[in-house]
């Protein structure tokens, strides 16, 4: 199938209308936080697929543990690995939650970036988000796609 979009320009069209993020209005990203905001998930396990122009490479899936609205942990996963690689505590301050990619898509629309975003229509956490700051410059560009998300259940605290 992927190799027949090549040859048709029509299946390449509804496969870029599906498959990317669209334009998004800042009613679309309201409305989006909005139903995250409902859906009150504090916990939660979410991956992403990276994707940058300057490196062709297949990059690994990023797998962020959210507990209580922060990052606890930050693994890759690659199907040709042979276990997940563990990010370093001292660097997942660099990773972002939900609320944090909600804030990345309102600050760079904000700031007259080109940005696209789909979204959860159930959860309403974002799906996709591509920002390119500058479009004339390459590698500046944030381009994510959520591959998976889960709740996690909330610790029970022991009693005795």
């Amino acid at each position: 199938m992927l190799g027949m979009i090549g040859r048709s320009p029509a299946l390449a069209a509804v496969a870029a209308f599906v498959l990317l993020p669209v334009a998004v209005a800042a009613q679309d990203t309201v409305d989006a936080r909005a139903r995250w905001q409902a859906a009150a998930i504090d916990d939660y396990e979410y991956s992403y697929r990276r994707v940058c122009e300057c490196h062709p490479d297949k990059l690994a899936d990023t797998i962020i543990t959210v507990i209580d609205g922060k990052v606890v942990a930050v693994r890759y996963a690659r199907e040709d690995y042979a276990q997940d690689i563990p990010v370093a505590d001292d660097r997942l301050t660099w990773f972002r939650t939900i609320e944090d990619l909600f804030a990345l898509v309102e600050n760079a629309a904000a700031n007259d970036a080109n940005v696209r975003a789909t979204f959860d229509p159930a959860r309403g956490y974002p799906t996709a988000v591509y920002v390119d700051y500058v479009t004339d410059l390459v590698g500046d560009e944030v381009d994510l796609t959520i591959t998976a998300f889960r709740p996690l259940e909330a610790a029970v605290p022991e009693s005795g």
